[in-house]
């Protein structure tokens, strides 16, 4: 009886699934977002008001830590700016935040909706941007290094 040839088995044959499968897990892991990075100066972050009073939302970042700190700046229906941490109680751990869909910003895990006209948005099963707090003081938004930093482990 002749002997059994085996067909080499070809390296692609195990390296591309494994590959595949690593740039899978890799792009469903909760990295960090980043967006326009601001810092503190003499524990304050100033951002001037005529970038941020548009009417759009703005989306910040401070680095603390080797964290990316994300919040938002938006402004209600009378006209008054307010920050938010870019997530929330129920939702932060899947590092996804809040995206802009027309007039309503929407946690990008759960959906849940807000209108950016309201003043003050009403906590719905956990999912609310966390307020953050600011004044406005001159020509600028001013918020404390202390209370964006307090916020910190909702993006580690």
């Amino acid at each position: 009886m002749p002997p059994i040839m085996r067909r080499p088995v070809s390296f692609s044959l195990y390296f591309f699934p494994t590959l595949l499968c690593s740039i899978a897990i890799y792009a469903c892991s909760a990295r960090q977002l980043e967006y326009t990075l601001v810092e503190d100066h003499d524990g304050n972050v100033a951002i001037p008001l005529k970038e941020v009073n548009n009417g759009d939302v703005h989306f910040y970042t401070y680095k603390h830590n080797g964290t990316n700190i994300n919040f938002l700046v938006r402004m209600d229906g009378n006209g008054s700016l307010h920050t938010h941490f870019d997530a929330c109680f129920t939702c932060f751990k899947f590092k996804k935040g809040y995206t802009v869909e027309g007039t309503e910003i929407i946690c990008r895990e759960c959906r849940t909706k807000f209108p950016l006209k309201e003043q003050r948005w009403i906590n719905i099963g956990g999912c609310v941007p966390i307020d953050l707090g600011s004044e406005i003081i001159g020509d600028a938004l001013v918020i404390k290094k202390e209370k964006i930093i307090k916020g910190e482990h909702f993006f580690k």
